[in-house]
């Protein structure tokens, strides 16, 4: 029977398309709309049965554990991090305008906005200001319950790291603003402390000893960072600038005995330099002769020469003879030139050749002093 029916169908349909040829004969216009209509009926309805069919096979393929989860989850770190890597930071450091501007601990910019490259000049700059505490100011009373409270001006006395802010009647801490660990935020009152401002006056007497904790507290920490940075003889610096102060004494004890035996040997007129002035001479001149035989009699002398002595400063070269002389010579010349003053004086110049026909010429000034008597006259 059903093989029947297929072969009626079939013929049907045959005989449909063979008369319409064969006859030549078209559809009316309306025909024409509504099988078109139908038409594009049908091909909506097997579009959405294929995208229902479709869904049906998505939920059926992609399991629980295959599902990747929302990208705009993401979004909101990308751009936090955005935003944070945005921030523009502060290379120039300016006290008249970073500190001075703003003393107000409520506004004070945080170290963190400074450059890592400026941010000791700013904490050093804070600390030689040092905390904000203004002494004498007027400060407010609020009503708490049945009291009145106020901020206490001898609470500056007894913690010497407490501001006080007078836009926000609040206190803040001078060192955790300076040297916070980050790591620490959670810690209590340290937030309070350095970014809101502590109000509650009326429990004041266990808020204070609260935020300054136990000896590892991050307040304490705070502090020891501050006394460090205060402590300039522990750093690197000052060690710097020790050696430095040490190698300019040794100096001096040099340049004092090189002059004292200058002074000798110009006042005697002798030579200063020898024929063989090595280590290894018998004879190395005057002047270094001089000068070991200083060494023999001064410990001091002799440590700047021998133990601590730098090879480039030991004020016993040829050069430094010279420029020692030429430094007499002017002093004397300086000094002869005050003592004549508009006093009558004589000029004598000498000259002769060596053996080599080098002129060389010696120069006698003579002097007139007047002695001037004075009479006391005594009582008549």
């Amino acid at each position: 029977m059903t093989s029947n029916f297929c072969a009626d169908l079939k013929n049907y349909f045959t005989t449909l398309s063979v008369g319409s040829s064969s006859t030549g004969s078209r559809p009316s216009t309306n025909e024409s709309a509504n099988a078109t209509t139908s038409t594009a009926g049908e091909v909506v309805q097997e579009n959405e049965a294929m995208h229902s069919v479709a869904t049906d096979l998505a939920h059926v393929d992609i399991g629980v554990d295959d599902a990747q989860p929302p990208e705009p989850q993401q979004r909101p770190q990308e751009e936090e991090q955005q935003e944070d890597e945005g921030i523009s930071l502060i290379t120039e450091f300016d006290p008249h305008v970073h500190i001075v501007a703003d003393p107000n601990p409520a506004l004070r910019m945080p170290i963190e906005r400074f450059h890592p490259n400026v941010q000791s000049d700013v904490r050093r700059a804070y600390l030689l200001k040092g905390p904000t505490q203004p002494i004498g100011h007027n400060f407010p009373r609020k009503r708490v319950g049945n009291d009145w409270r106020q901020f206490l001006p001898k609470w500056f006395k007894e913690h010497d790291w407490l501001e006080y802010s007078v836009s926000k009647d609040a206190a803040f801490c001078f060192y955790c603003y300076l040297f916070r660990q980050e790591a620490d935020h959670e810690k209590f009152g340290h937030v309070v402390f350095t970014k809101t401002g502590f109000n509650d006056f009326k429990h004041a007497y266990r808020g204070f000893p609260g935020h300054v904790g136990g000896v590892s507290s991050c307040h304490n920490k705070a502090r020891l960072c501050a006394e460090d940075f205060k402590n300039q003889r522990a750093s690197i610096t000052h060690k710097i600038d020790a050696n430095t102060k040490t190698a300019e004494m040794l100096y001096e004890v040099r340049l004092t005995a090189a002059l004292d035996v200058a002074s000798f040997l110009i006042a005697q007129g002798h030579a200063f330099r020898g024929n063989d002035e090595s280590v290894t001479s018998l004879n190395k001149g005057n002047f270094l002769e001089m000068i070991d035989w200083y060494k023999n009699r001064n410990d001091d002398v002799r440590v700047a020469y021998d133990e601590l002595c730098q090879n480039n400063a030991r004020m016993t070269s040829p050069q430094i003879q010279q420029d020692i002389t030429r430094s007499y010579a002017e002093e004397v010349t300086e000094v002869i030139k005050e003592e004549i003053g508009d006093g009558y004086f004589s000029v004598l110049i000498d000259e002769s050749r060596d053996i080599s026909i080098a002129e060389q010429m010696a120069v006698l000034v003579r002097l007139v002093f007047f002695l001037k008597c004075f009479m006391f006259l005594g009582d008549l």
